[in-house]
């Protein structure tokens, strides 16, 4: 038995075991952690098991309100393993429905552009007449980044939540260097 199999029956079993419905990513990374199957991340706590929930491991899992959602699987772990990842048909209508989105976020992406261009440019003249850069343009410039990142990810299919303003605006990805470099 594989070790995501091993992961997977162990959510079962804990599953069956407690009467639920599924488990949080954290919630199953905790107890993971402690059935000593996957080491959990301190400083993130659930990671690890969100890595494996976005490579497709836990293929019966699911995002639901932006969050993994990890209920019982419906089969053997040793037969959903064999039939590998399900496919399921999608109806041409969610695809027309999910393109017409995607069109309206390409026209976000758009402005989303044009903003930073004048976010570069804004923070260049600034650099140039005070000699350092602009903090609060630094952080709306990296918020900037991580909404486009996400936006970018609908767009081309990497990512199934609709980004703002379907979802919460993204949380800081990572914070702005303190330091900047002119090498």
């Amino acid at each position: 038995m594989t070790e995501n199999q091993k992961i997977i029956k162990f959510i079962d079993d804990y599953l069956a075991k407690n009467a639920l419905d599924g488990l949080s990513a954290v919630e199953a990374s905790r107890l993971l952690d402690e059935a000593g199957l996957l080491a959990d991340d301190e400083s993130k706590p659930g990671e690890p098991m969100r890595r494996l929930l976005r490579d497709g491991d836990i293929p019966h899992a699911r995002k639901v309100q932006g969050k993994w959602f990890i209920p019982r699987s419906s089969r053997p772990v040793a037969e959903r393993v064999k039939a590998g990842p399900q496919k399921v048909a999608v109806s041409r209508m969610k695809i027309l429905l999910r393109f017409l989105y995607s069109v309206l976020f390409l026209l976000v992406f758009e402005i989303l552009r044009l903003i930073v261009q004048v976010t570069v440019v804004g923070q260049y003249v600034y650099l140039l007449i005070v000699g350092t850069p602009s903090v609060a343009l630094k952080k709306f410039g990296a918020r900037v980044s991580d909404y486009t990142y996400r936006v970018l990810r609908y767009l081309t299919l990497n990512e199934n939540e609709k980004p703002y303003p379907f979802a919460k605006f993204p949380a800081e990805v990572s914070p702005p260097e303190a330091d900047v470099s002119f090498e």
